[in-house]
């Protein structure tokens, strides 16, 4: 578990951090396990997920000067810079105006070893931007504690964010919702980083409660009724050690994908699925849009008929083949399976013991074995690392009690 929020400023303030502060403001926000749903968040699904007890840690003080300066105590270890330091008149363009997101973009990314930072005092930006301040008085201080493994599918990033959100609201005296907290750590993701990630990390940061599931509709942000976890089952994250990213570009290609079927069903059909590929239903998918999808496309295949997708976060590269049809398909099976799963899990309140609850049990874990062979062979993403862990866990079975 992290050390405390007083650990946390004092060896700040012995590397030069938070002098001029008064008061300084921490908040911490959870990394997350995603029991079900994972990229089928931005196609509107369902989605299942609860928060870890790992966790990070950021502390946000005011400075006499402009400059915005951020310390990570783990970044060093992963090989990137430790301390960044920029000034908010770098957020403005010479005629004082914000800078757009795209100039913010670039100017968070110029430094590959500094990027981290943009998940951080992207915040800044982000809060002018969206009309929630118009400027900041003066700069700020931020330090970084962090217990969560960067890329390895826990969210790490999303805690980032949310941890420095709140942190910085609370130092500007800034009052915000925790839904709103979200999306707008969901807008630092994808406009300030440029990870084209959904909002369920985000939520699940900002308003997950211990020993609970959270569903999520995900059209765009909706919370469903929490869902106690009986006292007979956990749910477990085993790290597999393969990194992964949701600025990576595997996952790009498969959101990218994604929406080219989607753009296509609206285009050919127009059907009233309000812009979400996961109100399809299975069947209606099979018998009606699955062939009219191709299997594979090229990106100058696909802008010269159909332009851009309707997607705001990524763009179809002319030179690169997608697969479409798969990728489509993918987020319609997933919502089915997690809806069917959700229902599973509110219904193991009528029973007191795993073995009574066997049979249902059973149900559910096969839901996630279908999850992760679509995750794998429809989305095109996975690593032989999981695979393993997979078949080691099928291979201990419910006799040993895995599900």
């Amino acid at each position: 578990m992290l050390r405390g929020m007083s650990e946390l400023i004092s060896e700040a303030r012995d590397r030069g951090w938070f002098r001029s502060s008064r008061e300084v403001f921490v908040a911490r926000a959870p990394a997350r396990l995603d029991v079900m749903g994972g990229i089928a968040d931005y196609s509107g699904s369902h989605v299942l997920e609860m928060p870890l007890d790992r966790g990070v840690l950021v502390g946000c003080g005011r400075r006499s000067d402009d400059k915005l300066r951020v310390l990570s105590f783990e970044a060093e270890k992963e090989g990137l810079k430790p301390r960044v330091e920029m000034s908010l008149s770098d957020l403005f363009d010479r005629s004082g105006s914000p800078r757009s997101y795209d100039e913010l973009r670039k100017l968070f990314s110029r430094d590959p070893l500094a990027r981290w930072a943009g998940y951080v005092l992207g915040a800044f930006p982000v809060l002018i931007h969206e009309g929630i301040v118009k400027e900041f008085p003066c700069g700020a201080d931020v330090a970084v504690r962090s217990d969560v493994p960067m890329g390895v599918g826990i969210a790490s990033s999303a805690a980032l964010e949310v941890a420095s959100m709140f942190a910085i609201a609370a130092c500007f005296g800034i009052e915000l919702e925790p839904i709103r907290i979200a999306r707008l750590c969901q807008i630092v993701e994808n406009r300030i980083v440029g990870a084209p990630c959904g909002i369920m990390d985000q939520i699940t940061s900002a308003l997950g409660e211990k020993d609970k599931l959270i569903p999520i509709l995900c059209q765009p942000d909706k919370l469903l009724e929490p869902i106690e976890i009986p006292d007979f089952i956990r749910f477990v994250g085993v790290s597999s050690k393969a990194k992964r990213s949701t600025a990576g570009e595997a996952y790009t290609e498969t959101r990218t994908a994604t929406f080219m079927g989607l753009t296509i069903i609206i285009r050919r059909f127009n059907p009233p699925i309000n812009g979400y590929l996961c109100n399809i239903s299975p069947q209606e998918f099979r018998s009606k849009f699955a062939p009219a999808l191709p299997l594979r496309m090229k990106g100058e295949e696909f802008l010269r008929i159909y332009g851009d997708t309707v997607d705001t976060v990524t763009r179809v590269d002319p030179r690169k083949t997608y697969r479409v049809r798969s990728c489509a398909e993918h987020p319609i099976y997933e919502n089915h399976r997690v809806k069917r799963f959700i229902g599973i899990m509110r219904g193991l309140s009528r029973f007191d013991t795993a073995r009574e609850a066997r049979s249902e049990l059973i149900k559910a874990g096969r839901l996630m074995y279908a999850s992760h062979w679509s995750y794998k062979y429809r989305a095109g993403l996975g690593s032989r690392e999981v695979d393993l862990i997979v078949k080691k866990a099928r291979e201990l079975g419910v006799e040993r009690g895995i599900y």
